[in-house]
């Protein structure tokens, strides 16, 4: 075991800790100096957070040691920690949704680190994110995702840490803020000699602060890189952890000037959203065309690009006009196998709507492709896992503006693109009545939540049978509504022409009344909308159906793959209905047969085009 350097602000030994007895961390040696930031790339899942919350003391050490300013601390509690001068961001804010934005700041004042007063302390932190100002009287639970980041963070400089452990403080954070957050954090190191532990996504972001940066592969430590930023070493006059109230205290008249100063730096020195090439780059661009351009042609061409991409920096610095998430609501948790036997929820949370309205009294679960503010979503893959919208989609709004309340997410299959269930990344969803058997797909969660009489009501996506396939082989009512009827705003997408979501209950008058709830015209915010015409569905099921025509397409029978007992079951329904009233008729729609075929080029060149290479947003 490498011996400890008494210089180092933090050190692990030979640390191996995990969770339930399994080992995620292997013998991690870590040491920090004072002053130093260090940064830790990694994939999902290979330990980066574990790191950060067993150095915090969440997670207990299996073997091995951690020191802080030389003292072992190894069997401290995180609070004992946090006196000593250790500050803590972790990944999913942890703020206090029910308390106000200034009382969050208010909780997080530590005397024990801090010559401030509480209120020095908070008017310091409105100083250096001034964002914060006009939310003060807001509660947590109602900010978007990216303002409760940046309480987060605010939160966690509010005790003046000596060392700060932060796990991915730019998630969920328009890109605009990310760089006034590294000059923020830049500032304070400078002038505290501030230490940073820093796990980031965002590489260009950990390489504007980091002296040194880690990678992390299934929990070791295989290799480090050095930045050539310099160290930033405490200042001598500042009392170490030992005694961890600082002679320095931040004036927040100079704060005030510096994020000024920030902001006239950033006016001079625009943030490029196209990074210009350089004279040898379009020289060798040229080349490789086979063009003969000399040197006064290069100059010429990269003055002619100039005009275009400013127009780009200019649209890319227009405010995002993000709708104002209305309800409170906490973060959420993951359930653990006891609670989620049929791996059919992602994340469970509760978010009340108006206290009365149609839906009130009624529990609703999303498909996890749509988004609500806060509260994770991955679309049934672990390339997306640790994502957090920062709105709510616009079913979310209506369910909520209804009265109803939204119970968490639930897992669909990865990326939508399986009709099974057997292909989320967490492992397969089963089904309610036989659970070695599939619940169908994508909508896979929500027709086992849904199925099983555990949530009486759910919203799913529906491209290709992902509404109506979960619905009958988990037992409760699907519907795929006209394409447009329901705003698929603010829901990940695969194809436009085939994007679909709908209601899925226990009940057809629950149904109906979901239907009602979600249906409309979004003002025009969803292209796939044209003019929807809505009406009063529960009001139309006590009518009868002696007015209505059912069709039954002959080409859905008879296929290779067709199974006796389901033909007759349709057609044994058709005759209920004749009974009931209904004109029943068998008709024929010879392309039906072609329906996959044709299906399959619109899904495939659709998705490859607008969700992989257009994020969902599409390319045009």
């Amino acid at each position: 075991m490498a011996q400890v350097n008494a210089n180092y602000i933090l050190s692990a030994q030979g640390i191996r800790a995990g969770y339930h007895g399994v080992p995620v961390l292997h013998d991690v040696n870590l040491q920090v100096d004072e002053g130093a930031c260090i940064g830790i790339l990694g994939l999902n899942g290979m330990g980066k957070t574990t790191l950060l919350r067993t150095l915090m003391g969440f997670i207990p050490l299996f073997s091995g040691s951690v020191r802080f300013d030389d003292k072992d601390i190894s069997n401290l509690e995180p609070w004992q920690r946090a006196r000593l001068g250790i500050g803590y961001l972790p990944q999913g804010r942890g703020i206090f949704s029910d308390l106000t934005v200034q009382d969050n700041l208010c909780m997080a004042h530590n005397p024990d680190t801090s010559d401030s007063s509480e209120q020095v302390a908070v008017k310091t932190a409105i100083y250096r994110f001034p964002i914060l100002e006009p939310l003060l009287k807001k509660t947590g639970g109602t900010l978007s995702g990216g303002e409760q980041q940046i309480l987060a963070l605010a939160r966690a400089l509010i005790a003046e840490p000596v060392l700060l452990l932060l796990d991915e403080p730019t998630e969920g954070i328009q890109p605009s803020l990310v760089k006034q957050i590294s000059n923020i954090l830049s500032e304070i190191r400078a002038d505290t000699g501030l230490t940073i532990v820093l796990v980031e996504q965002n590489s260009d972001f950990i390489r504007s602060l980091a002296d040194q940066v880690i990678r992390i592969e299934n929990g070791a430590i295989v290799e480090q890189e050095e930045m050539g930023n310099p160290v930033l070493v405490r200042p001598k006059a500042m009392p170490v952890a030992s005694d961890p109230k600082r002679s320095h205290q931040p004036n927040p008249n100079s704060t005030i000037s510096s994020l000024s100063e920030i902001q006239e730096q950033e006016s001079t020195e625009k943030p490029m959203t196209v990074k210009r090439p350089t004279f040898n780059q379009v020289r060798t661009i040229a080349s490789e065309l086979h063009m003969n351009m000399d040197d006064s042609e290069v100059e010429d061409y990269l003055k002619l690009m100039q005009g275009t991409l400013d127009a780009y920096d200019i649209v890319d610095s227009l405010p995002d006009e993000l709708p104002n998430v209305q309800y409170p609501r906490t973060s959420g948790y993951q359930p653990d196998t006891a609670d989620n036997p049929l791996n059919a929820w992602y994340m469970k949370c509760e978010v009340r709507g108006e206290p009365s309205g149609p839906l009130s009294g009624k529990e609703v679960v999303l498909k996890d492709t749509i988004c609500l503010a806060g509260v994770r979503m991955m679309n049934g893959t672990s390339v997306l896992e640790g994502y957090v919208p920062d709105v709510d989609a616009t079913v979310v709004s209506r369910i909520l503006n209804a009265g109803g309340t939204i119970v968490g997410k639930a897992h669909c299959e990865s990326l939508c693109l399986s009709g099974g269930s057997h292909t989320n990344s967490t492992g397969p969803v089963r089904n309610p009545w036989k659970p070695t058997h599939s619940s169908g797909g994508s909508s896979s969660g929500c027709g086992a939540l849904v199925g099983s009489g555990e949530v009486p009501m759910a919203i799913g996506g529906d491209q290709g049978g992902s509404i109506r396939i979960p619905s009958s082989w988990s037992g409760c009512y699907g519907m795929k509504p006209t394409h447009g009827l329901v705003p698929y705003t603010g829901v990940m997408s695969i194809e436009a022409t085939i994007d679909t979501i709908g209601p899925m209950t226990g009940t057809v008058f629950d149904n109906a009344m979901l239907l009602e709830a979600i249906a409309g015209s979004d003002d025009m915010l969803d292209p796939r909308q044209y003019a929807p015409r809505t009406d009063n569905y529960t009001g139309q099921i006590s009518r009868g159906i002696s007015d209505l025509r059912i069709g039954i397409v002959s080409e859905a029978f008879d296929w290779p793959t067709s199974e006796r007992d389901v033909s007759d079951s349709v057609r044994l329904a058709g005759e209920s209905l004749k009974k009931l009233g209904a004109e029943v008729d068998e008709i024929s729609i010879p392309m039906h047969k072609l329906g996959g075929a044709i299906w399959t080029p619109i899904a495939v060149e659709g998705l490859t085009d607008f969700m992989m290479h257009g994020n969902s947003f599409g390319t045009n």
